[in-house]
């Protein structure tokens, strides 16, 4: 009786030991995957807020003609929770991108032949966040063209728009605007035209920051204005490098819109407007050498970092 009585405290031990373990195997089986899940649940949402507001920061840049700087913060890592510290990671990237399209300025030679007097260059950047170890899903986002996408692997939705259909491409309309000023002794008569382009760039140095902590995606926005005299022909060719038919044709409606609205004739008597882009993808006007017309072209110059 006395070995019985000394053998059943050890027994009761080791199951209340037996159900601890167990307890806290479930513990860490289940709940604390299921609560880190939902910490990088809430993680990836503050990631997705501020990869909208940065979008909304770069419209913003676009859309105006005063210099400004402008930045969000993105958690680069999320998933910690009280009982697990242990973080995911990410990688905040800006891509180069393609050309968006290409503005050439001629004046006339005294042989009658035109000269270029400028070629100029407007990209389009853009740039990602991709996850690294998430506990929950790697959902990543990727902002091109003026919109969002939602990506998993290979895979890509639109993160604001139903289907790939439903996109809108509004950007475009910031990327490129005309406007005109009267002859003052013949209103039907252009003197000059503002031609406005938006270059989107990678900075030269941080063009990607990794790790589990804060990274911040940054703009900075500078105008610069050049002038060009004696202009007889202004060629705006949308770029065709990649195969983006949608943001391609909503770049046309833009310059079309633009140049209709504020700069060919009727408004402007002494400019022709010509729709090439289906055979070279060209927008052009051709300028009568009489009167003297004056180009002013404004750049806003869009550069894109991560750190």
């Amino acid at each position: 009786m006395k070995t019985d009585e000394a053998v059943a405290p050890v027994i009761a031990a080791m199951l209340v030991l037996a159900v601890i373990v167990t307890f806290f195997a479930v513990w860490n089986a289940t709940a604390i995957p299921s609560m880190k899940a939902q910490s990088e649940v809430t993680h990836l949402q503050e990631v997705e807020s501020g990869i909208l507001q940065f979008s909304s920061d770069i419209d913003t840049a676009a859309s105006t003609t005063s210099s400004m700087t402008l930045s969000e913060r993105i958690p680069l890592g999320g998933g910690d929770i009280l009982y697990s510290s242990t973080k995911s990671g990410g990688v905040l990237t800006i891509h180069n991108g393609s050309l968006s399209m290409v503005m050439d300025i001629y004046n006339t030679s005294g042989s009658g032949n035109y000269q270029k007097l400028d070629n100029s260059k407007f990209r389009l950047a853009n740039f990602s966040y991709q996850p690294s170890g998430n506990f929950w899903q790697d959902q990543g986002y990727v902002w091109s063209q003026g919109y969002v996408n939602v990506t998993k692997g290979t895979l890509a939705t639109p993160l604001e728009f139903s289907t790939m259909n439903a996109v809108n491409y509004n950007l475009t309309d910031a990327l490129f605007s005309a406007s005109s000023v009267s002859n003052a002794s013949n209103p039907a008569e252009c003197t000059v035209l503002v031609l406005k382009g938006v270059n989107l760039r990678t900075a030269e140095a941080r063009e990607s920051v990794s790790g589990n902590g804060a990274g911040t995606l940054k703009l900075v926005s500078t105008q610069k204005t050049d002038k060009f005299y004696n202009i007889t022909r202004v060629n705006v060719t949308i770029s065709n490098s990649e195969q983006l038919s949608d943001f391609q044709d909503a770049m046309r409606k833009s310059v079309n819109s633009s140049f209709s609205k504020n700069v060919y004739s009727p408004i402007c008597g002494n400019v022709v407007y010509s729709d090439t882009y289906s055979t070279n993808s060209t927008i052009s006007l051709t300028i009568a050498s009489i009167p003297n017309v004056t180009v002013i072209r404004q750049t806003t110059d869009i550069v894109l970092s991560a750190q």
